[in-house]
Parts: structure tokens; C-alpha cells; sequence
């Protein structure tokens, strides 16, 4: 039996995955993009959303940043009601959002849709500890080789 691939916005599609984590529903997404690399790899790993209830510095979640456009950043500083949010991948560049722009966090990476990592453990938020505390410099170098040979 041949499936189908369907394509369908993001602006749709990730509209309709924030409603259904509105509704206390889990949701697994397919990621596209380098903005998450080196821990998440668009095209090869997908995410569980869940809407959790409050969120924390080192969380990956979706956010609506304005209507129809949504991203998947790790939160970078939360001042009051005020997020700040900033891609693994990217050196410098940040976006902004409100708390309730949040539909939902990550609980787990699935690599090639098989192995379960869980992005809320200890552990995982150490490795992302010790990426940003990295040297600006360091993090270049290892993006720039991660993006020509892709093996992380």
C-alpha cells in the first residue's frame, strides 16, 4: 500500500496543533530547519508537544509570534509576563513573546521517529547549560562543520 505525503502550511497546521494542546492533548510534530541544531536536526527529528503548565528557562517550546507564525525555540530569559526565545542554532538572532503566546513545550525528541529522548530530564538540560555557556566562537566552529558534514 503506498501512502501519501500531504503538505499543508505551517500557519494550518501548527494553528491546528495549538488548539489541540489547548485541549490537554499530545501532539508530534515533524521539525524542518537548522535553527535547533546541534540537538534537534530538521527533516530527521520530530517532537512531542504537551502543554504544560508553567514553562522554564531551557524549555524548547512552540510559540505564536504573531498570527499564523510559530517557532520552536528553547526559552532563553523569562522577565514577568515577557519570554525571550532563541534557536540552539543561532549565534545571535532572538525572537520575543508572552507567556500565554506558549501552545506548548517539548517533552521529547524523537530521533528518525524511533528513539524516545526526553529533553526534560536533568541531564539534558545540563548539556544545554553547558552549549550556551560555550564560547561564541566554539559554537560557530561546531555549527559550521555540523552543517557541511551532518552527523551530531
Amino acid at each position: 500500500m503506498k501512502t501519501t505525503r500531504i503538505i499543508v502550511p505551517n500557519a494550518i497546521m501548527l494553528g491546528q496543533v495549538s488548539e489541540f494542546l489547548s485541549e490537554g492533548r499530545s501532539v508530534v510534530i515533524n521539525t524542518k530547519g537548522q535553527s535547533m541544531s546541534p540537538f534537534i536536526r530538521g527533516e530527521r527529528d520530530s517532537v512531542e508537544l504537551v502543554k504544560l503548565p508553567s514553562v522554564e528557562v531551557g524549555d524548547i517550546v512552540l510559540a505564536q509570534l504573531a498570527p499564523g507564525h510559530y517557532v520552536l525555540h528553547r526559552v532563553n530569559a523569562i522577565s514577568g509576563n515577557r519570554v525571550r526565545l532563541k534557536g540552539d542554532g543561532n549565534l545571535d538572532a532572538t525572537e520575543a513573546c508572552n507567556l500565554q503566546d506558549i501552545c506548548g513545550t517539548a517533552v521529547a525528541i524523537l530521533r528518525r521517529g524511533k528513539r524516545r529522548i526526553d529533553c526534560t530530564t536533568r541531564c539534558r538540560k545540563r548539556c544545554y547549560r553547558r552549549w550556551v555557556a560555550a564560547p561564541r566562537i566554539v559554537r560557530r566552529i561546531v555549527l559550521g562543520f555540523y552543517r557541511r558534514i551532518k552527523i551530531l
